[in-house]
């Protein structure tokens, strides 16, 4: 190979291999709690089609109003008879001499012709119909709006829950390098006893077997942190490579109060629950609907209409009419809308009793696992002192012939077992604290400057 060629190959290596190592060492993004739902809020894949709902349901509404005005609609046509319309007229006095009472026909149309007709109709009153679909399409926009309101809730719940995770999992994984660090401080001890005959090569085996399940932990825990932060960047809208450090929340300062009174906040606030709510006055008005197909609808139309015709005097005619429509029979397709119309009703009406029962036992689930959440913590943080304390003696012991190995790795692992209790209730009680706001329909306030 030519020294010009090697050496444009060599600095052709070194470009790609910079260019990765920048790619490589970009620096994680800093977010809070509150940076994160903010994240979500604009680009959460839910709710952007949640947000479409809106404006689908906003398009009802103009629908819906479109009964109010007048309907203006126009007809072109070009038309061909084989032959053209004819009239007979009877008793047409003919010249003298002739036959009297001849039966003579005249041409009504030409045999091929342009017409067109432009009418402008508008309902005059429908018995309810029209306005009752307007105001069941506001209610419903209305509906679709707060379901929006309740999907942002359970997507801040879903961020707060994954935000926690992430935090719990990375500290998992200093407890897993703790645990692996001191065990191996504790190998080096089993050797150093051993190579003065001072202990058997069991101890050296058992030490060695701890630390090998020890960093399996550390590896799976790893993993685990990697996954989560995938998890929570899918919630946030942003590419799941994206790389992320989270601060600790001080924020989320929420205590558990009254059982009732949360449950009695809970139904004010949900946005569900008032959704459904919605919905039940809506069916109300699609009933109103359905039964107005039992009356008349009365109307006015007038316009203009045309058509090319040799035999009439005038091609162009302006015409009014005031008419009334009126469905006498449908075969019973109107009496089975009212019925289904009902039935409906009563299908929301159960729907918003049995959610109202949900959002309570929400409220209930919650407020229990604040505080169960809440005692685990101060339990198992008295737990870790104790672990270490006992880590420390053990560990003396074994260094002055008085203890076991097996006492050692036993002693690590219940200090293990204390941390990760420790870090499991201090998440688990953060995320009951977001459980709490949701379930009260509160979580929105994270988004506030204020604290909830």
């Amino acid at each position: 190979m030519r020294p010009g060629r090697l050496l444009l190959w060599a600095f052709t290596v070194f470009c790609l291999l910079g260019a990765s190592g920048a790619l490589a060492a970009e620096p994680p993004r800093q977010l809070n709690l509150k940076e994160a739902l903010r994240l979500a809020a604009k680009a959460n894949p839910t709710l952007k089609i949640s947000r479409l709902e809106e404006l689908i349901a906003d398009q009802e509404v103009v629908r819906a109003r479109s009964g109010y005005l007048p309907h203006v609609r126009t007809d072109v046509n070009y038309t061909i008879y084989d032959n053209p319309i004819k009239v007979e007229v009877g008793g047409v006095q003919t010249p003298l001499g002739a036959a009297p009472n001849v039966t003579a026909s005249f041409p009504m149309t030409n045999r091929s012709f342009w017409s067109s007709r432009t009418a402008v109709e508008q309902t005059l009153y429908d018995f309810g119909a029209t306005s009752s679909r307007y105001q069941a399409a506001v209610l419903g926009k209305s509906a679709t709006r707060l379901d929006t309101a309740q999907v942002r809730d359970n997507v801040f719940l879903t961020v707060c829950q994954g935000y926690f995770r992430v935090l719990r999992a990375e500290k998992l994984v200093t407890v897993a390098e703790q645990e692996a660090a001191r065990l191996r401080d504790h190998l080096q001890d089993a050797r150093n006893l051993y190579d003065f005959g001072l202990v058997t090569y069991n101890d050296v085996l058992q030490a060695e077997v701890a630390l090998s399940d020890a960093r399996q932990r550390l590896i799976t825990a790893k993993n685990d942190v990697v996954n989560l932060k995938a998890a929570l960047n899918k919630v946030m809208g942003q590419p799941i490579q994206t790389p992320l450090a989270l601060t600790e929340e001080k924020e989320l300062a929420v205590s558990a109060g009254e059982l009732a009174r949360e449950s009695e906040a809970a139904l004010k606030q949900r946005s569900d629950l008032k959704a459904a709510q919605n919905r039940l006055e809506q069916g109300k008005k699609a009933i109103t609907q359905a039964q107005s197909g039992y009356y008349p609808r009365l109307y006015a139309q007038a316009g203009h209409s045309y058509q090319k015709n040799d035999s009439w005097l005038h091609d162009h005619q302006y015409f009014a009419i005031l008419g009334i429509q009126w469905s006498l029979f449908s075969g019973f397709d109107t009496r089975a809308q009212v019925r289904q119309a009902k039935e409906r009703l009563e299908q929301l009406r159960l729907r918003e009793q049995d959610l109202a029962e949900q959002v309570r036992l929400d409220v209930q689930t919650a407020h229990l696992a604040l505080k169960e959440t809440a005692e685990r913590l101060q339990v198992t943080e008295k737990a870790v002192s104790q672990g270490e304390e006992n880590l420390r003696l053990n560990e003396e012991r074994y260094k002055e012939q008085v203890g076991t190995a097996t006492e050692v790795i036993d002693a690590q692992t219940l200090l293990t077992r204390a941390r990760v209790n420790f870090f499991n209730a201090r998440y688990d009680h953060q995320m009951a604290k977001a459980q709490l706001l949701w379930a009260v329909g509160a979580i929105n306030e994270l988004l506030e400057d204020k604290k909830p």
